[in-house]
C-alpha cells in the first residue's frame, strides 16, 4: 500500500470514528506517535491523514496536537460518508437533508414558474402531466422528477442554482429514488398536489408552484422516513435473533 492509500485510509478510519461520536466535540485526537503506532506508519503519513481531516473541518490542528471541531462547522463533503456509517441510513439525518433539499426545490419553482418561456412551460407542464396520468414506476418517476427540477432550474435563468442542483442530485439523488427496498409515496396521494402544481405552471403563479412542489417533498421526506425507520427496526430484530 503506497504512502497516498494508507493516507486516505487513515483519514477515513479517523473521519468515521469522528462522525460515530467516538471523539467528542473540542476533544484531542491520540498523538501522532500513537496514530502511528496503531496504523504502522511513519509520523509524517499520520500528519496528512489529520491534515485531510482538517480540510474538512472536522478536525483543527493546534499546537499540541488536533482537536475535533463541531460537526455543524464541517463541509459538506462529510455528508457522504455519514450517511454510509449505517445501512439503512440514520433516518433522522436522511431527513434533515431531505428537508434541505426541498426548500431549495420550493424555491426553484418559484422563480422558475415566474421566468419560464412558453416552450420551457410547456416542458414542465409534459412532465407533471406524464406524472400524474401514466402512474409511473418508482424508477420512472424518480427519473421524472430530476427531469422536473433541471427544467425549472433552467428556468430561473439562475446559474447558482444550475450549481447547486448539479451538487445536490451527484450526492442525494439515490435519496429520492427509492431502491428495492423502499416503500415510497403511492402515486395517487401525489396526483393531486401534481394537479396544483400543474395548473400553477400554467398559469405562471410561483407562490402557488413553489406551495405544491413543497407539499411534495413534505410527502416524499414522510414516506422515506417511516421506510428507513422499519427497516431499522427489521435490522435491529435480525441482530437480536
Amino acid at each position: 500500500m503506497n504512502e497516498t492509500t494508507q493516507e486516505s485510509t487513515i483519514a477515513a478510519l479517523l473521519r468515521d470514528e469522528i462522525l460515530r461520536g467516538q471523539y467528542r466535540e473540542g476533544e484531542r485526537l491520540p498523538s501522532e506517535r500513537d496514530l502511528a503506532e496503531r496504523f504502522g506508519v511513519h509520523r509524517s503519513t499520520v500528519r496528512s491523514a489529520v491534515k485531510r481531516l482538517e480540510q474538512l473541518g472536522i478536525a483543527d490542528i493546534r499546537p499540541g496536537g488536533a482537536r475535533v471541531n463541531p460537526i455543524a462547522e464541517a463541509s459538506l463533503d462529510v455528508l457522504e460518508p455519514w450517511l454510509a456509517l449505517n445501512d439503512p441510513p440514520d433516518a433522522d439525518l436522511v431527513d434533515q437533508i431531505l428537508d434541505t433539499l426541498n426548500g431549495f426545490l420550493a424555491h426553484a419553482a418559484r422563480v422558475g414558474t415566474e421566468r419560464a418561456s412558453d416552450e420551457e412551460r410547456a416542458g414542465i407542464i409534459a412532465i407533471l402531466s406524464e406524472m400524474i396520468d401514466s402512474a409511473p414506476s418508482e424508477r420512472r418517476r424518480g427519473e421524472l422528477f430530476a427531469a422536473l427540477s433541471e427544467k425549472l432550474v433552467a428556468a430561473s435563468r439562475n446559474p447558482v442554482l444550475a450549481l447547486m442542483r448539479h451538487s445536490l442530485r451527484t450526492r442525494y439523488s439515490n435519496l429520492v429514488i427509492p431502491d428495492s427496498r423502499r416503500r415510497s409515496t403511492p402515486n395517487e396521494e401525489l396526483a393531486p398536489i401534481l394537479r396544483r402544481l400543474r395548473t400553477a405552471i400554467r398559469k405562471g403563479e410561483g407562490d402557488r408552484a413553489s406551495d405544491a412542489v413543497y407539499g411534495i417533498i413534505t410527502r416524499i421526506r414522510k414516506a422515506i422516513r417511516s421506510d428507513l425507520e422499519r427497516q431499522a427496526r427489521t435490522a435491529r430484530q435480525g441482530a437480536s435473533q
